[in-house]
């Protein structure tokens, strides 16, 4: 199925009324309880390293006291959002790639389609409506999982004074700032999963297990780069 006649009929499917409920819920809970642990693990050595190593930086010029604009713009901005998009659109987009390439390896779509249920309904929106309502969720968990990381490496390792730190986060990081982080995550949301649900349905029962593989590594790397290439373009309308 060529990709722009999936995204039409994908859209279609997820804009024709609730989905099946116990689908979306199993996927709306793999995708955001089931990534917390890592991206947790990975924002806080993420938002400790921010800080790290732009001390380092403002300190050859005096200027270590403006670490809290950094870390609040560096990070809200742009290394939460984008590493959270990554980092579980990488997991997400594995596992919707993986089960539905499965499912249509071993004709289960096919079994769907003989019993008159229309498969786009019933596999491919609950995905959708999950991921795309779970990814801004786990963005601005990020960043304030992020921001806290950032200011426990810069005030308890670095010696930056505390209330300076907090006044500059506030000062620099406003509401405009965390809207901006959360449209970013329904639209990253929305994007990694259409892309790997692309691939898991186009999967080819030629290729047999093997398929399941090229399906989920296909979804994890168009997904990352789109992301990327995405959240450029995005940042220049949003801050440009």
């Amino acid at each position: 199925m060529r990709f722009d006649r999936f995204v039409i009929q994908a859209v279609r499917a997820q804009f024709r009324g609730l989905p099946p409920m116990d689908e979306f819920v199993r996927h709306a809970l793999d995708a955001g309880v089931g990534s917390l642990a890592l991206l947790t693990l990975l924002t806080i050595f993420a938002g400790m390293n921010l800080s790290v190593q732009a001390y380092g930086t403002f300190a050859r010029f005096g200027g270590q006291e403006m670490l809290g604009l950094f870390c609040g713009v560096g990070g809200i901005r742009e290394l939460y959002p984008v590493m959270a998009a990554i980092v579980c659109g990488a997991r997400i987009g594995a596992t919707l790639a993986a089960s539905l390439a499965n499912m249509q390896i071993s004709e289960q779509v096919e079994a769907l389609e003989v019993m008159g249920i229309d498969p786009m309904r019933r596999l491919i929106a609950p995905r959708l409506w999950a991921v795309t309502l779970m990814l801004p969720l786990l963005c601005a968990y990020a960043d304030a999982v992020g921001i806290c990381a950032s200011y426990f490496a810069a005030v308890h390792q670095m010696g930056i004074n505390e209330g300076v730190f907090i006044a500059q986060v506030k000062e620099i990081v406003t509401l405009p700032d965390l809207f901006a982080g959360v449209i970013k995550g329904v639209i990253f949301g929305w994007l990694i999963a259409l892309v790997s649900c692309y691939h898991g349905y186009r999967a080819a029962k030629r290729d047999g297990a093997e398929g399941v593989g090229i399906a989920t590594n296909r979804a994890i790397v168009h997904g990352a780069v789109l992301c990327i290439v995405l959240n450029m373009f995005l940042s220049a309308l949003m801050y440009a």
